[in-house]
């Protein structure tokens, strides 16, 4: 999301929060209250719009960097900013507030596979942000540690889009099955198939490379 989109968005729940007569911040109801926030984002208050970014602001831009990767046709800000303009606009069809959590991580889903869709370029995906792999050439573990990974990745990047997003939500994001499969909007048995699916071709790939090769039959799992 552009800077000013989230400067503005920040300022207002600050000042929707101000204590009148004085700058000491409060905790107002809906903050607590998912109905209750649920319902302002229905009518379109700016100010729950703005409580709903700080809330899942974070929670969209994990699942999304875990998804794309690196992505070089765009950047996370762009995607969590159209997930929210997608939120805005669909929150409507949302009954139960206690799903709101469930209904983000889905909407992050989604548009990180709308993007996929829309840009075939080259992606990787990656166990670490990229801020957490170290630029310059490593030694010794961290070297071998690193060649793993990019190999991984280029694994990875040739799955089916299905399998891909069941592999990152569970083995990359750490999900449980059943936040994976609400995310994904399947039933249990779905998502289970195709993480069995992801996992066994990236096991039989993987025995195939010489580097990966060593991993699986160490019985090595990453597990960030």
């Amino acid at each position: 999301m552009p800077d000013g989109s989230r400067s503005q968005m920040s300022h207002a729940a600050s000042r929707a929060s101000a204590a009148p007569g004085g700058g000491q911040l409060v905790a107002l109801p809906v903050e607590r209250d998912d109905a209750e926030l649920l319902r302002r984002l229905q009518r379109g208050d700016p100010w729950a719009k703005a409580v709903l970014f700080e809330r899942y602001g974070a929670l969209v831009e994990r699942i999304a960097r875990r998804i794309l990767g690196s992505e070089r046709h765009t950047t996370f800000a762009d995607v969590v900013h159209d997930a929210f303009v997608s939120a805005y606009a669909t929150v409507h069809q949302l009954s139960d507030a206690a799903a709101l959590t469930s209904w983000m991580r889905s909407v992050a889903v989604h548009t990180s596979c709308k993007s996929i869709r829309h840009h075939k370029a080259r992606s990787w995906l990656r166990f670490f942000s990229p801020e957490d792999i170290p630029e310059l050439p490593a030694r010794g573990a961290d070297a071998e540690l690193r060649e793993a990974h990019d190999r991984t990745y280029r694994l990875l990047e040739s799955f089916p889009l299905d399998e891909r997003v069941a592999f990152a939500l569970r083995y990359i994001d750490g999900m449980e099955l059943t936040e994976a499969a609400a995310a994904c909007d399947v039933s249990l048995a779905t998502i289970k198939r195709r993480i069995a699916r992801a996992e066994a071709r990236f096991v039989s790939a993987a025995k195939r490379d010489p580097v990966l090769a060593t991993w699986i039959e160490e019985g090595t799992r990453w597990n960030p």
